[in-house]
């Protein structure tokens, strides 16, 4: 296919990068509402990759190896995340008063609790009085959205699916028509892109993973040990204490023995408060989660998933503050946006300062923290 005659090549190459303009900024007015569910989209095409390139080399066709992926994977990996989700919000709403009351006698004594309803007729007159808040009735109005909003999300969701799939199927031909068009990998540009590839990789399949390991893994942990517990002294809201091990992770050095101490603290007291013989239960409670769990996470779990291509303060940081700051989405974009900027740092600016690029494995990182002295090997993709 021929083109005609052009005017000028700086004349016409302004005039389709004006154009080239024009796309991106239309793209990005009409897919803003969805930057959410793309970059949750990203994060489970991490997550699918490396299953769907596996199955790819034992012969599958590319389709027929995502289709699989997305199914066997991606889908009861959904399910299960909501089923964790569920499961905390179901033990969140069965919370008592008379429980909160325990607990805050034992964690703190003398606590005033007249101010607390306490009978159906204290409680008729709080929500009552809650009930004439205009914020409140105005947000009872809003309640009858949910549905809508619920199937809204769902076909987000269903969007997301459908991203994924074409991504994990299609994930060659994209970085072929790159390397031929855009830029191949021997250049600056094909080099930081790699690394990002490789970054996000980490982060998403390896750190978020991680954290999700760890919820699951101490939540069965928690629950075994209550099988054991003596009466009264059985660790409360199990999966929300799971949750908050998980989420802890991402604070180096004590951010799990933070929840385990807090943990320990509460059943000392009961013990203390009960019979002091009981407190061979936080005794093990604390070997076993300080010992055992912590030293298969160092040793296994993060090295597996993670590795430690990032410094850990970074991931921790670009995890608290992507939410704050992005919305619910801000848990995949801040690790995003951090990756993006720290390899623009490493590979990038290294050479505009005309400097040799840092090398990965000459990054600062954290010795300290639950990573494995070994960096990740991208070749097992």
């Amino acid at each position: 296919m021929k083109f005609g005659r052009d005017d000028g090549p700086s004349r016409n190459e302004f005039g389709w990068w004006l154009f080239a303009a024009a796309l991106i900024l239309v793209l990005v007015t009409s897919l803003g509402s969805y930057l959410g569910w793309l970059v949750f989209g990203v994060f489970l095409y991490y997550v699918a990759r490396p299953i769907a390139r596996r199955l790819v080399g034992f012969g599958l066709p590319p389709g027929i190896a995502a289709s699989v992926t997305l199914a066997v994977i991606v889908l009861p990996f959904i399910a299960l995340l909501g089923t964790v989700a569920v499961i905390a919000f179901g033990q969140l709403s069965t919370v008592r008063v008379a429980d909160v009351e325990r607990l805050v006698r034992v964690l703190f004594p003398g606590f005033d609790f007249r101010a607390i309803p306490t009978t159906p007729e204290r409680l008729y007159d709080s929500v009552t009085r809650l009930l004439r808040n205009p914020s409140i009735r105005s947000f009872l109005f809003q309640f009858r959205g949910l549905i809508g909003a619920f199937a809204t999300q769902s076909y987000n969701l269903f969007l997301t699916l459908i991203f994924v799939f074409f991504l994990v199927r299609d994930e060659g031909k994209i970085a072929g028509w790159f390397r031929r068009t855009v830029a191949d990998e021997e250049t600056r540009t094909g080099e930081y892109l790699h690394a990002v590839d490789r970054g996000l990789n980490s982060v998403f399949f390896g750190y978020t993973l991680t954290i999700f390991v760890i919820i699951v893994l101490s939540a069965v942990i928690y629950t075994l040990l209550n099988l054991v517990a003596p009466p009264g002294m059985a660790i409360p809201q199990t999966m929300l204490v799971a949750i908050a091990t998980g989420l802890a992770t991402i604070v180096p050095l004590v951010g799990r023995s933070i929840v385990y101490f807090v943990v320990v603290f509460y059943l000392a007291i009961v013990a203390l408060r009960t019979d002091p013989v009981l407190l061979w239960f936080p005794v093990l409670f604390l070997a076993i989660m300080e010992i055992a769990f912590d030293n298969a996470v160092r040793t296994y779990i993060r090295p597996i998933l993670s590795g430690r291509l990032f410094p850990t303060g970074l991931i921790m940081f670009a995890y608290l503050l992507g939410p704050p700051v992005f919305g619910w989405y801000g848990i995949f974009l801040g690790p995003f946006i951090m990756v993006v900027t720290v390899q623009f740092l490493w590979v990038v600016f290294p050479g505009l300062l005309g400097r040799n690029p840092v090398e990965t494995d000459d990054a600062p990182h954290d010795d300290r923290s639950d990573a494995d002295p070994t960096p990740t090997d991208d070749r097992s993709e």
